[in-house]
């Protein structure tokens, strides 16, 4: 439970002020976990940092599986489950770190590269997941044929991450919307 917290609260802070400006101290304050707890499940802040990619990770992971098990409703209604799932945790974040993962990417540091293969794999593992969503698209007819699943998922993944970072600089989650319809469409 304690362990939960600290990392919940971290990753809003990290989002919100950036990683190299938060303390371990502003997570005990923050968290209400008092620091022997958190230094008994994270030995230092990297730490902490590795297990609030994992928490976002878990969290992303868990959606995507979820639209992957829902066959009876269509791939373009899935997606756009999806995307409002996004937008909603984006606009409650007050458009800071809309794509948590590109954010804690880039402020990473060098002390932590296990942190940056974390989110690497997990933009690998995606691609396929992605790939056998638009795939069940393809076999239930919703897309063109001459469509190659492999190929629109990696557009479709660059598309959304550029959609986010956008949506965030213009604090408008409706750029995210019209990227995905805009894909959509062109699988049609």
């Amino acid at each position: 439970m304690n362990r939960t917290k600290a990392v919940e609260v971290a990753a809003e802070l990290f989002l919100r002020q950036g990683y190299s400006y938060v303390s371990m101290d502003e997570v005990v304050r923050t968290s209400g976990v008092s620091k022997s707890n958190i230094y008994y499940h994270f030995k230092n802040k990297e730490e902490l940092l590795q297990a609030v990619v994992q928490y976002w990770i878990t969290q992303y992971e868990s959606q995507l599986y979820l639209l992957l098990s829902q066959h009876e409703r269509g791939v373009e209604e899935r997606i756009y489950s999806f995307i409002s799932m996004l937008s909603a945790g984006i606009e409650a974040r007050n458009y800071e770190g809309s794509c948590p993962f590109i954010t804690l990417y880039m402020q990473t540091p060098a002390s932590a590269p296990g942190v940056k293969d974390s989110i690497s794999r997990f933009f690998r593992e995606m691609q396929p997941m992605v790939e056998k969503l638009l795939q069940q698209g393809l076999d239930r007819g919703e897309f063109r044929k001459e469509i190659e699943p492999q190929s629109a998922s990696a557009l479709f993944i660059a598309a959304l991450e550029g959609s986010l970072v956008l949506a965030e600089t213009a604090r408008d989650t409706s750029v995210i919307e019209h990227s995905v319809r805009t894909f959509c469409q062109m699988l049609r």
